[in-house]
Formats: structure tokens, C-alpha cells, sequence
């Protein structure tokens, strides 16, 4: 066997496997990577930032570590510091920012025999729902490189779907991970809030954002779980019983699913996502799984509203954050007109207003929790529409024109009010109307690649169960993956 030439077809445990038998050694294993890098890199865009230095040194020192020694690995350029190494969160302000010390998460990274060797492309602050940015530009997407590989993960997404490396760190606050998932053909899991134990962003967007990967197999999402939880005394060949990839052997019981086909804000949704849900749905049925369709229990209106709230008073506190660090006004921060001007209006969010809309956070999370006292799981789509063009969601030139001359009133901070989160809400959730739901309330969700149009294009389904039962959906998702397997599902390109 060369292991050089079937890279491609294994996954991360896989690989590791490979390494810790003697087969291949991590340097040959980062070797294929960087060539798979070389080749369908400048078609994507994807990874935006070399790391081959670090990537040396981890080799050099390896050892034997974890599960995922000597595994090739990428990470996404947000809010994540790696010594020394470029930090731009997809922004011209913070293209030339290197911190001088590694993050709790970095550093927990660095010695999990991961071996690190680059950062992937995001929106610039990670704010938008596709990966394309004034610094970097845009990451296409594999399956059609007319349109966008999604945001805000996009650059991990992409370099999964084309396997220059199979799992790689993403970040999530609205769908970020899901999304790109869902356009990219791959398996995408946001955990319940709290159990990253190494998290760098848990106060990032009132907790509604956490990290984890996006991957090619259930199976290393769950080994990664276990990784940043804490839970270290387990293998891929004899996992513990109490780990999550054990989870992912085990069959779940009979689960009754709700079906909810409806956005909670009524945002059209096309008629492939739909498919795409009852795909998953079928299958449900097929493994014994009861699916009723149902709808929510509560007003979509005021919690997008108590979102959006949220991600404006945080945008405010990220640029504020960025011209402290530069030791820049905020005037003189080079960053996007969307971006300056989300800041603006945020800065209009009050403390009372803040902690108002995160006790709609709560009060909404706690009817979810008494859904779920009826259904193990919540079936939707994961997206809204399929893949788009990179420019979809930029401003028009009128557009354009009334943003900069509110800002340049210096007035966006009066802004902010009950009727401009009401006449935005529409565009905000044009792609995700689904996914902010679990950031909210902390449940876990995934998007789990099963089905894709006629036209080629790859749309995920959407799973959520109640806080803390990330088990729970790692069990339905290995399931899933057996009996609709995706991993030798690759794009066109990955064949030419």
C-alpha cells in the first residue's frame, strides 16, 4: 500500500492510525498535505497563511501524544493567537498583527500531536455568512468555484471538501460552521456551549460562539470532542465507554424527531434545502426512528431581534478591541463599510439593552428545554438556499452611499432601535434562518451531509437535541453515516 497516493481516503483517526503502526511517518503524512495544499489551493483560496515553521517543529517534536498524532491540520484565521504568527480575523487592520504569545487554545493545539501547518480564510470578523474579505478575498466553493465555499468558516470547510486535510478548526456563533458545511459537502457540529475546556471564545457574542472542527467522518468530530473536554484516556481502537467517540459506536434508541420545515422569521426557503431535510427524514424513518413534522414554540421575530442585538453590541467591543491592539483610533482601523457600520449601531446598544436581549436568550432556551421534553431531536434544513456567488450579500451602490453618509453623520449609534432589527432581520437570515437557534440557546447541532441536487451541489440537514446531548446526535450521525455513507463523495475538481 502507499499511503502517499490513498491520503485522500482516510480520515483523521485514519491517518493516525498510520503513524502510530509505523506505516508512514507525520512528516511524509504533512508532505501529502502541503501537495494536495499545492495543488487546489489557488483555486479555493482557502488557506490564507503558511504555518510551516510551526508545522517543522511540531514534527521534529512529536512524540506520541493523542489521538491525532501526526494528523495534518489547518485552523481558522479568528481570534485564535498562535505566537508569532499573522492574526488578521479576516480584516486589512490586523493583515500585518502578530501576537507574541500562544492562546490557551493554541497552545492546547500544539501539543495534541496535531501537526498545524496553516490558517484558513473567514469574513472578517467573522461576521458574515460567506468567507470573503477585503485582505484575503473569497474562498470558492469546490463543488462550483463560481460561488462561495459559505462563511464564516468557509477556508476550513473548503480545504476538508477537497481533503488537504480531513479535519479542520473552525469557530460557530450563528451556523459558521454548519453553513459551510452544508455548502461543502462534509459533516459540521457545533457542541452544547461549555464543554470546549480550552474555548478562547466563550465570551465571544454573549456565548453564542464556540470551536470545533469541521470534518470528513463523525467519528474524528467526536474524537476531537473528547480532545477539548477533557476526556484524554481514550483511543480510537478501545475508546472509553464514557467518551463521545465510544458514542459514535453505539446505536441511539428510538428517537422521536420533529420535523420543522417552517424558518422561525417565515424566510423563504428553496426547494433543495427542503429536499435535503426530507431526505434525512426518510432515512430517520428507515433506521426505526419516529418523524412527526411540528412547529416552534416561540416568537422568531423577538429572538432574531435579540440576536442581532447581541452581535451588534459585540461587533462594537471587537473593533474597540482591534484599535486598542494596533494603538489606532477607531477612524483609522481599515475595515469593511458592513463592518464600520455594524460597530456604529452597536455602540448604541445599552448595558440594559444587552442584558434584556440575553434574557430573551434565556426565556427562549427554556422553551426549547420543554420542546425537547417531547422530542429527542429537531430535523430541519440547514441553510435556506444553496451555495451563493461571493458578492451576494454585498451592498448596492445606494446602499453603499446611505451607510457611508450615516457614518459620516457620526450619528449610527442612534440608530439602534426596534424598527431598523426588524427591517434587517430578512437579509440577516437570508441564508441561516435555522442555525442561530442552537448558538442561543447552547444546544448542540450538526449538519450532516446526505443529500445533493440535481445541479451537483451538496445541502445539509440539520439535527439539534437539548442541551448536553451531543451523545446523543454523534450516535444518530454514525448511524446516518452507514447507511447514506458521504466520505468517498469528493468534488469534480479532486478527479480531474
Amino acid at each position: 500500500m502507499n499511503p502517499f497516493s490513498e491520503y485522500p481516503q482516510y480520515d483523521a483517526l485514519g491517518l493516525a492510525q498510520l503513524v502510530q503502526s509505523g506505516e508512514v511517518s507525520a512528516g511524509e503524512l504533512l508532505k501529502a498535505a502541503q501537495a494536495r495544499l499545492a495543488e487546489f489551493n489557488p483555486l479555493l483560496n482557502a488557506v490564507v497563511t503558511p504555518m510551516e515553521e510551526l508545522a517543522e517543529s511540531l514534527v521534529k517534536n512529536l512524540g506520541k501524544r493523542g489521538p491525532f498524532t501526526g494528523v495534518p491540520f489547518l485552523v481558522k484565521d479568528l481570534m485564535l493567537r498562535f505566537a508569532g504568527v499573522t492574526m488578521s480575523n479576516g480584516s486589512v487592520a490586523m493583515k500585518d498583527y502578530r501576537p507574541d504569545a500562544d492562546s490557551e487554545m493554541a497552545t492546547r493545539l500544539n501539543t495534541s500531536g496535531l501537526i498545524t501547518f496553516g490558517k484558513t480564510n473567514t469574513s472578517e470578523l467573522g461576521a458574515s455568512a460567506l468567507a470573503n474579505n477585503a485582505v484575503f478575498g473569497s474562498t470558492l466553493n469546490p463543488w462550483n468555484l463560481s460561488l462561495n465555499a459559505g462563511g464564516s468558516s468557509g477556508g476550513s470547510a473548503a480545504a476538508v471538501a477537497v481533503r488537504i486535510v480531513p479535519m479542520a478548526y473552525a469557530s460557530d456563533g450563528g451556523g459558521s460552521i454548519r453553513l459551510p458545511a452544508s455548502y461543502c459537502g462534509i459533516f459540521g457540529f457545533k457542541p452544547s456551549r461549555g464543554l470546549n475546556r480550552f474555548e478562547d471564545l466563550s465570551k465571544a457574542w454573549g456565548g453564542a460562539v464556540v470551536s470545533h472542527v469541521c470534518t470528513i467522518s463523525v467519528r474524528d468530530s467526536a474524537a476531537y470532542l473528547d480532545l477539548v473536554a477533557g476526556h484524554t484516556d481514550q483511543a480510537a481502537t478501545n475508546p472509553a465507554l464514557t467518551s463521545y467517540l465510544h458514542a459514535t459506536t453505539q446505536p441511539p434508541k428510538r428517537l422521536k424527531i420533529a420535523l420543522i420545515n417552517l424558518a422561525p422569521v417565515e424566510t423563504p426557503i428553496h426547494r433543495d434545502c427542503l429536499s435535503a431535510a426530507a431526505k434525512a427524514a426518510k432515512h430517520c424513518e428507515a433506521l426505526g426512528h419516529i418523524v412527526e413534522e411540528a412547529a416552534w414554540n416561540f416568537d422568531g421575530r423577538e429572538l432574531m431581534r435579540a440576536f442581532l442585538t447581541v452581535i451588534f453590541y459585540y461587533t462594537a467591543r471587537d473593533v474597540a478591541n482591534m484599535a486598542q491592539w494596533l494603538e489606532l483610533t477607531e477612524s483609522q482601523l481599515a475595515i469593511e463599510l458592513n463592518t464600520r457600520l455594524m460597530a456604529g449601531i452597536g455602540k448604541g446598544v445599552s448595558d440594559e439593552q444587552l442584558q434584556q436581549a440575553l434574557a430573551v436568550w434565556q426565556r427562549i432556551a427554556g422553551r426549547l428545554a420543554d420542546f425537547h421534553s417531547r422530542y429527542d431531536v429537531v430535523l430541519t434544513p440547514t441553510v435556506a438556499t444553496p451555495p451563493l456567488a461571493s458578492d451576494a450579500l454585498d451592498p448596492n451602490v445606494l446602499e453603499q452611499w446611505l451607510m457611508r453618509g450615516l457614518l459620516g453623520t457620526g450619528l449610527a449609534d442612534k440608530l439602534f432601535c426596534k424598527r431598523l432589527l426588524d427591517a434587517i432581520i430578512t437579509k440577516a437570515v437570508q441564508q441561516t434562518p435555522f442555525t442561530p437557534l442552537a448558538n442561543i440557546t447552547g444546544q448542540p447541532a450538526m449538519s450532516v451531509p446526505l443529500y445533493w441536487s440535481v445541479d451537483g451541489l451538496p445541502h445539509g440537514a440539520q439535527f439539534m437535541a437539548a442541551t448536553g446531548n451531543d451523545r446523543l446526535l454523534f450516535q444518530l450521525a454514525a448511524q446516518l453515516e452507514q447507511a447514506e455513507p458521504w466520505k468517498h463523495r469528493m468534488p469534480p475538481l479532486c478527479h480531474q
